[in-house]
């Protein structure tokens, strides 16, 4: 089940490095390409930091917007591995959380950012 109009960003996946919506993407666009979905993050059944602080600081809520988030923050740290809270709601704002305000979401991504080594 989805927003059925590419705008709550639920279905968020990243395409050769690029985050896109998933439902505005024909499958024959994606033939051949690098995806990575929100499974793909956790390595060796260990939880990715930005899965640990959405767990850690509340952000999972209903969990519909959840994996959603999870990319776009994941984009996030891989351009601005100390994101300030103004980048951070910026790069969330094509995806929409119906439950409650952002600021769990927003605390769970300087988390992770606190916990991802630096590169």
């Amino acid at each position: 089940m989805g927003c059925d109009t590419s705008q709550c960003g639920a279905c968020t996946v990243a395409l050769n490095g690029q985050i896109v919506k998933s439902c505005t993407i024909f499958a024959v666009q994606a033939d051949g390409a690098n995806i990575m979905t929100i499974e793909g993050l956790a390595k060796d059944g260990e939880l990715h930091p930005i899965q640990q602080g959405f767990w850690e600081k509340h952000g999972l809520q209903c969990g519909f917007c959840t994996p959603g988030m999870i990319m776009s923050a994941a984009q996030l740290l891989q351009r601005y591995p100390k994101p300030t809270e103004e980048q951070i709601r910026h790069q969330l704002d094509g995806n929409l959380c119906r439950c409650t305000g952002y600021h769990n979401i927003v605390k769970a991504i300087q988390y992770a950012a606190e916990k991802m080594p630096a590169k």
